[in-house]
């Protein structure tokens, strides 16, 4: 049977001690991203100014039908899609000029998927401004009687640099456009 020492007994005991205090700070610092918005999770990654898994700016019509979903429904210049959350709008040249990505729109599924930096379903204003920086335009106003939410607060934040736009109701995460970078 091999014997240890008091001294390498007690140099294991730091170690262990030296680990769990380690990994306590981190836990207390709040390390990574939270459960809620990581990226793993989410069948959908949103990258700004590009476009989701599939359905990007300046496809084609076609291309986001066959490769996306052949459940679009065409009216007017947009393809709606409410069981996946998501809309897009094209121009007259056929190609896809914004996506749209509803977290809270009536009548959609809630879109499953956050930014590249983790910014979903659960994010408030203030970790789109932690994260993004200060934003291109920023505005506020109350949704008409005849809009998707009558009387809500929208609060808009806008990154045209980047490609990408957050609108909030009433302080919760409505929806996340991808747009063409200015």
């Amino acid at each position: 049977m091999a014997r240890i020492t008091i001294g390498e007994y007690l140099k294991g005991l730091h170690m262990v001690r030296a680990l769990l205090i380690s990994v306590f700070c981190l836990i207390l610092t709040g390390c990574g991203l939270t459960e809620s918005h990581s990226k793993n999770d989410h069948e959908f990654l949103i990258t700004p100014g590009v476009g989701i898994k599939n359905l990007s700016l300046n496809d084609s019509i076609q291309y986001a039908k066959t490769q996306f979903s052949s459940e679009f429904v065409t009216k007017g210049s947009y393809l709606f899609l409410p069981a996946k959350g998501l809309d897009v709008s094209y121009g007259e040249d056929g190609r896809i000029r914004a996506i749209f990505l509803y977290y809270k729109l009536p009548g959609y599924v809630t879109f499953d998927g956050v930014t590249d930096k983790g910014i979903g379903k659960e994010s408030s204003i203030n970790d789109v401004l932690k994260v993004y920086g200060p934003p291109t335009r920023e505005g506020n106003s109350i949704i008409s009687a005849f809009g998707s939410v009558p009387g809500a607060h929208e609060h808009t934040i806008t990154y045209a640099h980047q490609g990408i736009e957050f609108t909030f109701w009433d302080n919760k995460l409505a929806d996340i456009r991808v747009i063409t970078p200015e």
